[in-house]
């Protein structure tokens, strides 16, 4: 399962893509994100939440979180962002 890093600063966030950049290792592409909740997907029994990325080589890329986990991040960033930006 992955974790996730919240950075509510994000400008120069990592620093690190400048090399893997350089190094052919970093995929810019803007596709659709899916979402999907899958029922019982922990295994505690407790849903989470599994996200998919289109890779423009044909690749998909499927990264899974607990649906706990995803929500906390969500309080997180509407305390930064009380009023929304939507």
């Amino acid at each position: 399962m992955l974790q996730f890093h919240v950075i509510l600063n994000g400008d120069g966030a990592w620093p690190d893509l400048e090399v893997i950049a350089a190094l052919g290792k970093l995929i810019e592409y803007q596709s659709d994100i899916s979402v999907a909740v899958l029922e019982g997907g922990m295994e505690s029994g407790k849903p989470s939440v599994s996200f998919r990325f289109d890779l423009p080589d044909g690749r998909v890329l499927i990264a899974q979180t607990s649906l706990r986990l995803f929500l906390q991040v969500a309080d997180i960033l509407s305390a930064k962002y009380p009023d929304g930006y939507y």
